[in-house]
């Protein structure tokens, strides 16, 4: 016997975040790479700094996974050349409530044209944002049964959301005097898909230890928009691809907008800035909606009902004569609105020397369930005219020491940037829980900046 097609739904959020790309990450380092097209992408004032006056954005990426209590491989495994979530072994690992989160950003193309006062940025990327707090109980019965369970009442809904759309901006930046630059940046945002749970829900399971029959007092919203096509227990569609990128996505009825603001102050040796990256943005879903809303108290009979299910994780066969009356949830097609959290920047650099410098970056990110500060301390060397490397070390939320790399490479026109939060996830990725990775590209063309004079001496390189 096999289960609703609502906990299929909500448990498969934390499959909608793991399957979206490997162990890399936004790093803690480029925002403060003022050179560097990476870093404008942080802060829209930054446009008005670029080497040269024309700048094209080539293809990057970045990914953050974070896995509270468990490590990649924990939850992952390859059969026949496809990773299949493994829950078998993670239960003795959890605490009660569990947090798993992954955000992933894919750079297409870009372009920068530095003016004399103003000066302007054009880009296009896709992201994927998602975020999942699940009980240890829903592991338990989905891993090993209800069996353990009864005579118990047990809390199994996951809380979360994942949500990918297209991201089209256009920055300004304004060269307010030889040192101040201003800028701002509007992002047209076009949904791909979203599945996301209310702020609050429960799903209450009990297996009576008299005959096994089993309730389940049920209070949850699930809100979809291009993930699920529900048209009864006959037919229910899932796509969980998040990541897809389609040409008829960028300009669709699910779209919204966002703001970045960001402000850059060159004191010759000293550099400072300040940004706020998704100011007011959001997503209005409009088409292929469903709402399902779960409530009331089901019961039915059985042992282990929930386990079945993963036996393949998107049958539902011979389950339907039982499960018709009992688990067909409301389903109501109304538009609803995804909210982003902004992120706040600021930091700092200074040059001690023409080949030595260090920084310091704060980075405040809002998030719709634990909003994470982040703090890292960096010092770079410029071992070649084209080429500087750099350590830093830097804290996260559950992660308070970590030492990370970077380098930067100017070939000719060829901008090269990579760097790491963790060197050791560098070398394991996947048996960490989270990491740090950053990987980008840029030509940088055309007429070169003009600094302020300086205010005092440099201190010469040896």
């Amino acid at each position: 016997m096999n289960t609703s097609p609502s906990m299929k739904n909500v448990t498969g959020l934390m499959a909608a975040l793991l399957l979206t790309g490997g162990l890399f990450a936004q790093d803690l380092t480029s925002p403060l790479y003022t050179d560097s097209w990476q870093a404008a992408m942080s802060n829209p004032a930054l446009h008005g700094y670029a080497p040269r006056g024309l700048t094209i954005g080539l293809p990057g990426l970045s990914n953050d996974l974070s896995a509270e209590n468990v490590s990649y491989n924990d939850l992952l495994l390859t059969e026949n050349g496809q990773r299949i979530l493994d829950l078998t072994q993670l239960p003795d690992q959890l605490d009660e409530r569990n947090y798993l989160r992954n955000d992933f950003t894919l750079e297409t193309i870009g372009v920068g044209i530095r003016g004399d006062r103003f000066s302007f940025g054009l880009h296009h990327r896709v992201r994927v944002l998602g975020e999942t707090d699940y009980p240890r109980d829903l592991i338990e019965v989905i891993a090993r049964g209800n069996a353990q369970f009864i005579g118990q009442t047990v809390e199994i809904a996951p809380l979360g959301a994942a949500t990918s759309f297209h991201e089209l901006g256009l920055g300004v930046s304004f060269q307010a005097s030889d040192r101040v630059y201003v800028g701002a940046r509007i992002k047209y945002l076009s949904g791909i898909a979203d599945i996301r749970t209310g702020p609050t829900g429960s799903l209450r399971l009990t297996t009576d230890e008299r005959n096994f029959a089993l309730s389940l007092e049920q209070d949850l919203t699930i809100n979809t928009a291009g993930t699920i096509d529900f048209n009864g227990l006959e037919d229910i569609g899932v796509n969980y691809d998040l990541n897809r990128i389609e040409t008829d996505d960028i300009f669709s009825e699910n779209n919204g907008i966002s703001f970045d603001l960001g402000v850059f102050v060159d004191l010759d040796d000293l550099r400072l800035q300040a940004s706020v990256q998704d100011l007011v943005g959001r997503v209005d879903w409009a088409t292929e909606v469903s709402t399902f809303r779960l409530t009331g108290t089901d019961e039915f009979t059985g042992l282990d009902v929930l386990r079945q299910v993963f036996e393949d994780s998107l049958s539902f066969n011979g389950a339907l004569d039982s499960l018709r009356e009992t688990f067909e949830p409301t389903e109501i097609t109304t538009p609803y609105r995804t909210d982003l959290n902004p992120t706040f920047l600021i930091g700092g650099e200074y040059d001690f020397t023409d080949r030595w410098s260090a920084g310091l970056l704060l980075v405040h990110y809002g998030r719709t369930l634990q909003n994470e500060t982040a703090v890292a301390l960096i010092g770079r060397y410029k071992v070649l005219k084209q080429l500087t490397v750099g350590l830093n070390t830097n804290y996260r939320r559950d992660s308070p020491f970590n030492l990370g790399a970077h380098l930067f490479g100017q070939l000719g026109p060829l901008q090269l940037m990579a760097s790491t939060d963790d060197l050791l996830t560098v070398f394991q990725q996947r048996s960490s829980s989270r990491a740090g990775v950053r990987l980008g590209a840029a030509l940088s063309i055309g007429s070169r900046r003009k600094d302020p004079e300086p205010r005092r001496p440099r201190i010469p390189s040896e």
